[in-house]
Protein backbone atom coordinates (compact mmCIF):
# COMPACT_ATOMS: atom_id res chain seq x y z
CA UNK A 1 0.00 0.00 0.00
CA UNK A 2 1.43 3.37 -1.01
CA UNK A 3 1.89 6.27 1.40
CA UNK A 4 -0.45 8.41 -0.72
CA UNK A 5 -3.26 5.84 -0.44
CA UNK A 6 -2.75 5.56 3.32
CA UNK A 7 -3.11 9.33 3.82
CA UNK A 8 -6.13 9.40 1.52
CA UNK A 9 -7.83 6.67 3.57
CA UNK A 10 -7.15 8.60 6.78
CA UNK A 11 -8.69 11.77 5.34
CA UNK A 12 -11.81 9.90 4.25
CA UNK A 13 -12.42 8.40 7.69
CA UNK A 14 -14.99 10.23 9.82
CA UNK A 15 -14.26 11.03 13.43
CA UNK A 16 -17.54 9.88 15.00
CA UNK A 17 -16.61 11.17 18.47
CA UNK A 18 -15.90 14.65 17.11
CA UNK A 19 -19.05 14.67 15.00
CA UNK A 20 -21.16 13.65 18.00
CA UNK A 21 -19.75 16.56 20.00
CA UNK A 22 -20.59 18.97 17.20
CA UNK A 23 -24.26 18.03 17.23
CA UNK A 24 -26.54 20.83 18.55
CA UNK A 25 -27.75 18.76 21.50
CA UNK A 26 -24.20 17.97 22.57
CA UNK A 27 -23.14 21.58 22.24
CA UNK A 28 -26.08 22.72 24.33
CA UNK A 29 -25.21 20.13 26.95
CA UNK A 30 -21.62 21.34 27.12
CA UNK A 31 -22.71 24.96 27.36
CA UNK A 32 -25.18 24.15 30.13
CA UNK A 33 -22.28 23.03 32.35
CA UNK A 34 -21.10 26.63 32.56
CA UNK A 35 -22.27 27.78 36.04
CA UNK A 36 -22.29 31.45 35.01
CA UNK A 37 -24.70 30.70 32.18
CA UNK A 38 -27.09 28.94 34.57
CA UNK A 39 -26.79 31.73 37.13
CA UNK A 40 -27.70 34.27 34.42
CA UNK A 41 -30.84 32.27 33.59
CA UNK A 42 -31.84 32.08 37.25
CA UNK A 43 -31.25 35.80 37.68
CA UNK A 44 -33.58 36.41 34.74
CA UNK A 45 -36.25 34.22 36.35
CA UNK A 46 -35.69 36.06 39.63
CA UNK A 47 -36.11 39.41 37.90
CA UNK A 48 -39.28 38.40 36.07
CA UNK A 49 -40.79 37.08 39.29
CA UNK A 50 -39.86 40.34 41.00
CA UNK A 51 -41.72 42.33 38.33
CA UNK A 52 -44.83 40.16 38.77
CA UNK A 53 -44.73 40.57 42.57
CA UNK A 54 -44.21 44.33 42.23
CA UNK A 55 -47.31 44.56 40.02
CA UNK A 56 -49.28 42.68 42.70
CA UNK A 57 -48.14 45.18 45.35
CA UNK A 58 -49.19 48.08 43.12
CA UNK A 59 -52.62 46.46 42.81
CA UNK A 60 -52.88 46.33 46.62
CA UNK A 61 -51.84 49.99 46.93
CA UNK A 62 -54.58 51.02 44.52
CA UNK A 63 -57.47 48.90 45.80
CA UNK A 64 -56.81 48.99 49.56
CA UNK A 65 -56.68 52.71 50.45
CA UNK A 66 -55.74 52.36 54.11
CA UNK A 67 -52.62 54.30 55.07
CA UNK A 68 -51.37 51.61 57.48
CA UNK A 69 -51.46 48.99 54.72
CA UNK A 70 -50.12 51.37 52.09
CA UNK A 71 -47.08 52.30 54.18
CA UNK A 72 -46.18 48.65 54.74
CA UNK A 73 -46.81 47.57 51.16
CA UNK A 74 -44.97 50.61 49.75
CA UNK A 75 -41.90 49.66 51.81
CA UNK A 76 -42.08 46.07 50.56
CA UNK A 77 -42.56 47.35 46.99
CA UNK A 78 -39.42 49.49 47.24
CA UNK A 79 -37.49 46.47 48.53
CA UNK A 80 -38.83 44.33 45.66
CA UNK A 81 -37.92 46.91 43.02
CA UNK A 82 -34.43 47.27 44.53
CA UNK A 83 -33.84 43.51 44.58
CA UNK A 84 -35.25 43.08 41.05
CA UNK A 85 -33.12 45.90 39.63
CA UNK A 86 -30.09 44.33 41.31
CA UNK A 87 -30.83 40.98 39.69
CA UNK A 88 -31.03 42.53 36.21
CA UNK A 89 -27.84 44.57 36.76
CA UNK A 90 -26.00 41.49 37.97
CA UNK A 91 -27.24 39.46 35.01
CA UNK A 92 -26.15 42.16 32.56
CA UNK A 93 -22.66 42.21 34.08
CA UNK A 94 -22.20 38.46 33.63
CA UNK A 95 -20.96 37.22 30.28
CA UNK A 96 -22.03 33.60 30.11
CA UNK A 97 -19.99 32.92 26.97
CA UNK A 98 -16.55 33.64 28.41
CA UNK A 99 -14.08 30.78 28.16
CA UNK A 100 -13.16 29.41 31.59
CA UNK A 101 -9.48 29.08 30.73
CA UNK A 102 -9.09 32.86 30.40
CA UNK A 103 -11.42 34.07 33.06
CA UNK A 104 -9.98 33.54 36.52
CA UNK A 105 -10.22 37.20 37.56
CA UNK A 106 -13.58 37.57 35.85
CA UNK A 107 -14.95 34.50 37.59
CA UNK A 108 -13.71 35.73 40.96
CA UNK A 109 -15.36 39.12 40.36
CA UNK A 110 -18.69 37.55 39.43
CA UNK A 111 -18.53 35.13 42.36
CA UNK A 112 -17.91 38.00 44.80
CA UNK A 113 -20.65 40.19 43.28
CA UNK A 114 -23.24 37.41 43.41
CA UNK A 115 -22.36 36.55 47.01
CA UNK A 116 -22.61 40.23 48.01
CA UNK A 117 -25.98 40.57 46.25
CA UNK A 118 -27.37 37.53 48.06
CA UNK A 119 -26.00 38.69 51.42
CA UNK A 120 -27.37 42.22 51.02
CA UNK A 121 -30.82 40.81 50.25
CA UNK A 122 -30.71 38.64 53.37
CA UNK A 123 -29.86 41.57 55.65
CA UNK A 124 -32.36 43.89 53.99
CA UNK A 125 -34.94 41.12 54.28
CA UNK A 126 -34.54 41.04 58.06
CA UNK A 127 -35.68 44.67 58.09
CA UNK A 128 -38.50 44.32 55.56
CA UNK A 129 -40.00 40.96 56.69
CA UNK A 130 -41.59 42.40 59.87
CA UNK A 131 -43.08 45.23 57.80
CA UNK A 132 -44.33 42.74 55.23
CA UNK A 133 -45.85 40.53 57.94
CA UNK A 134 -47.64 43.52 59.51
CA UNK A 135 -48.97 44.67 56.15
CA UNK A 136 -50.13 41.18 55.26
CA UNK A 137 -51.84 40.76 58.63
CA UNK A 138 -53.79 44.00 58.29
CA UNK A 139 -54.59 43.29 54.63
CA UNK A 140 -55.95 39.87 55.56
CA UNK A 141 -58.10 41.41 58.29
CA UNK A 142 -59.52 44.07 55.98
CA UNK A 143 -60.23 41.59 53.19
CA UNK A 144 -61.74 39.00 55.54
CA UNK A 145 -63.77 41.17 57.90
CA UNK A 146 -64.67 43.93 55.44
CA UNK A 147 -63.78 46.52 58.07
CA UNK A 148 -61.25 49.33 58.26
CA UNK A 149 -57.81 48.84 59.79
CA UNK A 150 -58.75 51.08 62.74
CA UNK A 151 -61.79 48.93 63.50
CA UNK A 152 -59.83 45.70 63.25
CA UNK A 153 -56.89 46.87 65.35
CA UNK A 154 -59.05 48.53 68.04
CA UNK A 155 -59.18 45.29 70.04
CA UNK A 156 -56.12 44.48 72.24
CA UNK A 157 -56.21 40.85 71.15
CA UNK A 158 -55.56 41.94 67.56
CA UNK A 159 -52.44 43.82 68.67
CA UNK A 160 -51.15 40.64 70.30
CA UNK A 161 -52.08 38.64 67.22
CA UNK A 162 -50.15 41.12 65.06
CA UNK A 163 -47.05 40.84 67.26
CA UNK A 164 -47.23 37.03 67.20
CA UNK A 165 -47.65 37.11 63.42
CA UNK A 166 -44.55 39.28 63.05
CA UNK A 167 -42.56 37.08 65.47
CA UNK A 168 -43.45 33.91 63.54
CA UNK A 169 -43.38 35.13 59.94
CA UNK A 170 -40.14 37.13 60.14
CA UNK A 171 -37.82 34.14 60.76
CA UNK A 172 -40.02 31.97 58.52
CA UNK A 173 -39.64 34.48 55.67
CA UNK A 174 -35.90 34.74 56.25
CA UNK A 175 -35.30 30.99 56.12
CA UNK A 176 -37.65 30.57 53.16
CA UNK A 177 -35.75 33.26 51.23
CA UNK A 178 -32.46 31.64 52.24
CA UNK A 179 -33.67 28.25 51.00
CA UNK A 180 -34.95 29.68 47.71
CA UNK A 181 -31.67 31.52 47.18
CA UNK A 182 -29.67 28.37 47.85
CA UNK A 183 -31.90 26.37 45.50
CA UNK A 184 -31.50 28.91 42.69
CA UNK A 185 -27.81 29.75 43.10
CA UNK A 186 -26.16 27.56 45.75
CA UNK A 187 -25.15 24.58 43.62
CA UNK A 188 -23.98 26.76 40.73
CA UNK A 189 -21.99 29.06 43.00
CA UNK A 190 -20.35 25.99 44.50
CA UNK A 191 -19.40 24.79 41.02
CA UNK A 192 -18.15 28.27 40.12
CA UNK A 193 -15.98 28.32 43.25
CA UNK A 194 -14.65 24.88 42.36
CA UNK A 195 -13.72 26.13 38.87
CA UNK A 196 -11.95 29.12 40.40
CA UNK A 197 -9.97 26.89 42.76
CA UNK A 198 -9.02 24.56 39.88
CA UNK A 199 -7.78 27.48 37.80
CA UNK A 200 -5.74 28.77 40.75
CA UNK A 201 -4.07 25.38 41.09
CA UNK A 202 -3.20 25.35 37.38
CA UNK A 203 -1.70 28.82 37.61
Amino acid sequence: MSIEKTWRDIDEQSDEALLSLLQPKALNKLQSKNPLSTIRKNLLRNGIMGIIIACFYIFILIFFPYWQIQICIAAVLIFTVWATAGAFRLRKAIDGNVETLSLLEEMQRHYTNIQQWITSQKWAGLIIYPVSAAGGFMLGGVAGAQKSVDEIMSKPIMIWALLICIAVLTPAGYYLAKWLSHKAFGQHLKLLKQNIDDLKEKN
